[in-house]
């Protein structure tokens, strides 16, 4: 929808989303999406309920968020 972001999937690299980009998590899919540091990040997530199960949240992702920020911080100042 707008704004800058990042996706990524457990034991992946981060992929930077721009508006217009469409990603698709399969089913038990690990994954964090959040804004990047300079941005802000609005999606739209469709997703299907099977057996009235959707989604399951897991912990926060500080760790893999600060770090992206980190490497966004350190490649701006290059």
């Amino acid at each position: 929808m707008g704004g800058r972001g990042y996706y990524q999937e457990w034991g992946k690299e981060p992929v930077e989303l721009n508006p217009g980009d469409m990603v698709y998590v399969a089913p038990e899919t690990k994954h964090w999406h959040g804004a990047a540091p300079d941005s802000d990040f609005a999606h739209i997530a469709i997703m299907n309920v099977v057996d009235g199960a959707s989604n399951e949240w897991l912990e926060p992702v500080e760790a893999e968020y600060d770090a992206r920020r980190c490497i966004d911080e350190a490649a701006k100042s290059m």
